[in-house]
């Protein structure tokens, strides 16, 4: 077995984590936003927080792995390449600036201690619907898909913007329905 072939696993298995990671935020995110009581919300969000490090490892060698990959196939100066990277810098931003603050305050409003099926205050109910959370999520997993697409089409540059665009357009149209929907649905038991 050749270093190539190690790198490329390794490059392989560290896009599959950020997959990972990026799916289960979505599934989570749908699904707490659902929960009925503080314990249901502590289940979704102990799933969600398994993302950040999961993203973190498969971005630290997705990056590593490219790179290497990139300086032995001379692709360095190829057009894709820099509109990946681009793509990478607006997925992280989009992560630090708009997902974990929210995060964060969904779990500082989360009551504490054992709640069971006590209700969630309405103001924690609607920061779980919070349009801008879900379509934060969305956008960052099409941004992935983006550059997946990238890696195997290796177009230009200007080209590969458009791609991108295109895939950050399908991650705002799949959130349309989170803007749409009520803030908080009070629910009956």
């Amino acid at each position: 077995m050749n270093i190539f072939s190690i790198v490329v696993f390794l490059h392989l298995a560290g896009a599959l984590a950020l997959f990972i990671a990026y799916g289960i935020e979505w599934t989570a995110s749908s699904l707490f936003r659902n929960a009925n009581s503080g314990e249901q919300l502590r289940a979704w969000l102990r799933v969600f927080k398994v993302s950040p490090p999961l993203s973190g490892i498969g971005l630290g060698v997705v990056l590593l792995s490219g790179g290497y990959l990139a300086s032995l196939t001379r692709a360095m100066k190829q057009g894709w390449i820099p509109a990946t990277l681009l793509a990478i810098f607006l997925a992280l931003a989009v992560g630090f600036a708009m997902i974990l603050p929210r995060m964060k305050r969904i779990r500082a409003a989360l009551p504490a201690g054992p709640t069971g099926n006590v209700p969630l205050p309405e103001s924690l109910r609607a920061q779980l619907s919070d349009p801008v959370l879900l379509t934060a999520i969305r956008v960052r997993f099409l941004i992935a898909i983006g550059i997946v697409y990238l890696m195997a089409a290796k177009m230009p540059f200007l080209p590969s913007l458009i791609a991108l665009v295109i895939a950050i357009a399908i991650g705002f149209v799949l959130s349309l329905s989170t803007w749409s929907r009520p803030q908080s649905a009070p629910t009956t038991s």
